[in-house]
């Protein structure tokens, strides 16, 4: 049996401040349970993501997030106005043969915005 990834969770001091991030930038919903303490996070696709709230500052490397939008430099140009870090401009990835464009949210979180092209398939396999 092969073992998926199911969920990812988050650290972020603040759930409702980034609640409101994703929720105006990407149109992701949430569940609040409980309102400031763990937001389930409902992108539209599984599987969800939860952000929790983690008073001390995360430390040492922080996971990247992958996100499908139709155009990454719109999408980056919008979170920098928002108060997010560019952290580079669209590229193309060879070897996935797509482009993408990333962002450090203002609590810390990175975020590539993938444009969908390349090697990625919605639930396809992970190998074939």
């Amino acid at each position: 049996m092969t073992n998926p990834l199911i969920f990812v969770d988050l650290p972020t001091p603040d759930p409702e401040a980034t609640s409101q991030f994703y929720e105006k930038l990407l149109g992701w919903k949430y569940k609040r349970r409980p309102a400031g303490e763990f937001h389930e996070i409902l992108p539209g696709v599984k599987p969800n993501l939860g952000m929790h709230l983690e008073t001390q500052p995360v430390t040492g490397p922080m996971p990247r997030i992958y996100v499908m939008v139709d155009d990454p430099p719109e999408m980056l140009a919008t979170a920098v106005e928002m108060g997010a870090t560019k952290l580079w401009d669209e590229v193309y990835w060879e070897e996935f043969d797509g482009r993408h464009a990333a962002f450090r949210d203002p609590w810390g979180i990175e975020v590539v915005l993938w444009r969908g092209k390349g090697t990625y398939v919605a639930g396809a396999p992970s190998e074939k």
